[in-house]
């Protein structure tokens, strides 16, 4: 009988765990198909669009554009399918291949546009020639780099949200998976001494004849959580700090207005009708060069006899322009074509994905505060103490390794100090290498840019979680241009001139200017990585940085914006970044509700 309940206790326990996680497991799933989905109807979209464009401004064209056009859509919504994002991280379609696809769409193209730019009036060319010119694509280059553009900048946004997509895939399937996990493969006399505490708290009471509705004091289930939790979640518990901070990254990174990284899909795919058009536009209007590097390579244009040619497409070409003149009006044309709201969606989804940044950060600590978490609503009167009704009168100790091993709910006195001592549990292994793995991945997407300093800092590789959510704010057409009562005071010179200072580097600190955002990073538990985009944000910043940096202040006794700053080292690499952001970009704000010929005249005399 004991043994069952001891069992029935084990269950529920795994039972509460899973519980507790369903709300994060559905915030991580519902984000994740969010993002598909929007990327899948932004395709579908710009190949509407693309299709329309053929259709009506290269008429000539369209016929046999249109299976290439399909195929490249399809590519792409493929590639963030979930057949190619499973949470094992493997994907059939790579980046690579989905360039090739690229590169195969535009090479297909080729002959096409070709024949459209020299030969529009004319039948269309051999199977012979048209093989020559798919050969010779990379030698010619018809459409100058127009195509590594597009492929780059395409293949480079979808890869960052596939990655994206998987790493919040992964993070529910971690979730969904540690109930099981926790204890599964690992025994010893922590996991005894842990069963039995649970049923001592939950099952005891009802051998007693105690009702179903005295529940266990607060007191009393923090220290068996605590100690059931502490050793096998300790170690999860850093993975997945790691893990919430850099996906909250990629999502700031994703979902960018600015974009520095250009991991945005959406400003990639929204204009591919038009790039498409830009490189049409280039052969045509290199038709002479073009022609002639064709000769050189493949020799005199070859047909297609009249009567293997179909009249319809006869009529179709002659009713294209081929001067310069008429092109130009064209790809006019091309890029008036109607959008089709594709904004909506867009916008919809950077409000959720701003709601999931400010939910996800709660649980950076999921597995750190789980015991206190289930304990929470528990009473601290009139229940169950482990002896009898009353009061829980023990010592609640903390939830660190080396307070464990004096918690008065368990008797064992070999509680492990390190977390490492657990890692014979494979099954959490496993799942914190997969933690691990996808945090890598993800930081190689941030770090795929020159400017990658922009969001990741000197030591971002290494990091872990920092206690603090990377910063996402609303669009520019979100933002309230009076929020401050006044606009700005003109002076941005008077602040922005020279201090001759570079960049500097202090104790664990590293300062990198930048003019288009600003990062902290320190090893100080109370700072961290921060992402500053608007510009009253730098500048209000800048005037409380310029003060206290004249006058000497401490900054504790300043209240600085957003707290960015709480530490004195901090101020004069923050006030080298912003002074360079404010040259460049804004004009100082006043303090709310002084006049700005106050703050001129207080700056001046500071200075």
């Amino acid at each position: 009988m004991e043994q069952r309940l001891k069992q029935q206790a084990r269950a529920d326990f795994h039972d509460m765990i899973h519980h507790h996680s369903r709300s994060l497991q559905g915030l991580l799933a519902t984000t994740a198909d969010a993002v598909r989905e929007t990327v899948t109807v932004q395709a579908r979209q710009s190949e509407n669009k693309t299709l329309t464009l053929f259709d009506q401004v290269y008429r000539s064209m369209a016929v046999l554009s249109r299976p290439s056009i399909r195929a490249l859509y399809q590519a792409m919504v493929d590639y963030v399918s979930p057949a190619n994002t499973p949470d094992n991280l493997q994907q059939s379609l790579t980046r690579e291949t989905l360039q090739e696809r690229f590169i195969d769409f535009f090479t297909r193209l080729f002959p096409i546009a070709y024949h459209h730019a020299i030969n529009p009036d004319r039948q269309d060319f051999t199977e012979k020639f048209k093989s020559c010119l798919y050969e010779t694509m990379n030698d010619i280059q018809p459409f100058g780099d127009i195509p590594q553009e597009i492929s780059k900048s395409v293949s480079k946004s979808l890869e960052a949200t596939r990655v994206l997509i998987q790493a919040l895939t992964l993070g529910k399937t971690v979730l969904d998976k540690t109930d099981n996990v926790l204890f599964v493969g690992s025994s010893g006399p922590q996991q005894e001494a842990c069963y039995e505490a649970l049923l001592r708290m939950t099952y005891c009471p009802r051998c007693k004849g105690i009702g179903s509705t005295v529940r266990p004091c607060s007191g009393f289930c923090t220290n068996v959580m605590r100690g059931c939790l502490t050793v096998p979640a300790s170690e999860l518990d850093l993975a997945w700090s790691g893990y919430v901070e850099t996906v909250e990254r990629l999502v700031v990174a994703v979902d960018g207005h600015t974009d520095p990284l250009g991991l945005n899909v959406e400003k990639a795919v929204r204009q591919l009708d038009v790039r498409i058009s830009d490189a049409i536009m280039h052969a045509m209007e290199n038709g002479p060069v073009l022609e002639e590097k064709v000769r050189k390579v493949c020799g005199r244009s070859e047909l297609l006899p009249l009567n293997e040619e179909h009249a319809a497409s006869s009529d179709a070409a002659a009713k294209s322009t081929s001067s310069s003149h008429g092109n130009r009006a064209v790809h006019a044309a091309a890029m008036s074509l109607p959008a089709h709201g594709h904004r909506t969606l867009p916008e919809k989804l950077h409000v959720q994905l701003g709601n999931f940044l400010a939910s996800v950060v709660r649980s950076r600590i999921f597995y750190g505060t789980l015991a206190d978490t289930i304990c929470e609503e528990y009473p601290d009167k009139r229940c169950w103490n482990g002896e009898r009704v009353g009061e829980y009168t023990k010592t609640v100790v903390d939830s660190s390794l080396t307070a464990q091993r004096y918690n008065p709910e368990f008797t064992i006195t070999t509680m492990p100090s390190t977390p490492a001592t657990y890692a014979s549990n494979t099954n959490t292994s496993a799942l914190i290498d997969q933690l691990r793995h996808i945090n890598q991945v993800v930081q190689s997407q941030l770090a795929s840019s020159p400017d990658a300093g922009v969001f990741l800092g000197d030591e971002a590789l290494e990091g872990s979680g920092s206690g603090d959510s990377a910063v996402w704010r609303p669009r520019a057409t979100e933002i309230d241009d009076d929020e401050d009562g006044h606009g700005g005071d003109g002076d941005d010179d008077d602040e922005a001139s020279g201090s001759g200072m570079g960049p500097t580097t202090t104790g664990t600190m590293s300062c990198r200017p930048h003019t288009s955002a600003l990062i902290l990073r320190s090893d100080n538990p109370h700072n961290s990585t921060r992402y500053v985009t608007e510009t009253k944000l730098y500048c209000r910043l800048l005037s409380t940085v310029s003060a206290i940096k004249s006058s000497g202040e401490n900054p504790s006794e300043r209240s600085i914006p957003r707290r960015i700053v709480d530490d004195p080292t901090v101020i004069r690499c923050l006030y080298f970044y912003l002074r360079i952001a404010c040259r460049l970009n804004c004009v100082v704000v006043g303090t709310r509700g002084r006049s700005r010929s106050q703050n001129h005249g207080q700056r001046r005399q500071r200075r």
